[in-house]
């Protein structure tokens, strides 16, 4: 566990730039800071790895004040993941990530063997090894960057907007790649980032600063879109934060037709293996957006729905076969009261920590 005791960073100039933070980072789970540029996001962040020291207050890492750790062996302990990867240019990608086991003393063999294992963890072809950092795409030097983070095994890792310089497409498949990571390690990881989608997409907590790095709201991702701690936070989160709450609700809460119901005048193809092929209405052929029921959200749902010319989106098994329709509506009568949002055991985005009396989502 990470924990911010009074920690403040007062600048030679006598600017503040944190002012007196008191916060718990608990063990084993996402926690966000987000919040306006200026606020003092990256510094509390770096006052983890003593990149900033505080001028005020303790830092405590499992209890240990990290004002009492040697730096350099602090921060190999420490995973750290910044905007741009941060490569070595002139280092392959495997030298990149094996840097860590290098200075820990392993020998070249066993360092190697450990950034290959890492580099195929984080969904990179073997091929990448032998590359250098210009002749790979920003996605791919962002899975790199988390590759080398996670050489040492470190317990925590501390990510510094990690995905903000990559285009949409590719910074969703990121925070993909980091839940279902999260999933497997379990690591105690604190994110900065200036986006609030990202925040309540990955986050099991989300801290919502304000100037100084004062806590506006701390809550999980559904209590903070649902019930914003005052004006200030509900502009912060911005008017459609009802729309990002759909992210974090099931679609398997959504009632399905058959999926041989005609929708005005719209029918469902289907392939020879009953895997939707196109909506078809008098000859013409229009594209059968899905989503996946036991996998995606009700956002996903919706969005499909929407797109589709007869206003249902496919549902669709695990074997991409076609298990039913989802209408609009249905997508939205899957809001009800009574729908849960799921817990996965605090894996992020779209999981919870329990009931709504502990702000499970």
């Amino acid at each position: 566990m990470i924990t911010f005791e009074g920690a403040a960073k007062r600048h030679p100039d006598g600017t503040v730039a944190v002012e007196g933070l008191d916060l718990d980072v608990p063990a084993g789970r996402i926690t966000v800071l987000v919040g306006p540029s200026g606020c003092g996001k990256t510094t509390i962040l770096r006052m983890v790895n003593r990149m900033v020291e505080p001028t005020g207050g303790r830092v405590l890492l499992d209890g240990a004040d990290v004002a009492g750790l040697k730096p350099a062996g602090l921060r190999r302990g420490i995973g750290y993941v910044i905007q741009q990867a941060g490569l070595f240019p002139h280092r392959r990608v495997i030298d990149n990530v094996a840097t860590v086991p290098y200075l820990l003393g392993h020998d070249r063999k066993q360092a190697r063997a450990r950034a290959a294992e890492l580099l195929e963890l984080v969904g990179l072809a073997p091929e990448t090894a032998r590359r250098y950092p210009y002749q790979l795409s920003g996605g791919q030097q962002q899975r790199v960057g988390v590759a080398r983070a996670l050489a040492a095994d470190p317990p925590v890792l501390l990510m510094d907007e990690p995905f903000s310089a990559v285009d949409p497409l590719v910074r969703t498949g990121l925070q993909e790649e980091l839940l279902r990571l999260q999933s497997e390690l379990h690591k105690t990881v604190l994110f900065v980032t200036h986006d609030i989608e990202e925040a309540v997409r990955l986050g099991d907590h989300v801290v919502v600063l304000r100037d100084h790095g004062r806590i506006a709201q701390l809550a999980d991702p559904h209590t903070l879109l649902t019930a914003p701690a005052d004006d200030g936070v509900a502009a912060f989160l911005g008017r459609d934060r009802g729309l990002r709450g759909l992210g974090l609700r099931p679609a398997s809460a959504v009632g399905l037709l058959p999926a041989g119901t005609v929708l005005g005048g719209w029918r469902l193809l289907l392939d020879a293996d009953g895997r939707p092929d196109a909506w078809e209405q008098d000859g013409d052929r229009r594209p059968a957006p899905r989503f996946a029921p036991a996998a995606d959200s009700l956002r996903a749902a919706l969005d499909a729905a929407v797109l589709s010319p007869s206003g249902a989106a496919v549902a669709v098994g695990a074997d991409g076969r076609a298990t039913g329709l989802a209408t609009r509506a249905a997508v939205l009568a899957a809001l009800g009261p009574g729908t849960q949002t799921p817990d996965t055991g605090g894996t992020g985005g779209t999981g919870g920590t329990g009931g709504e009396d502990d702000g499970g989502r």
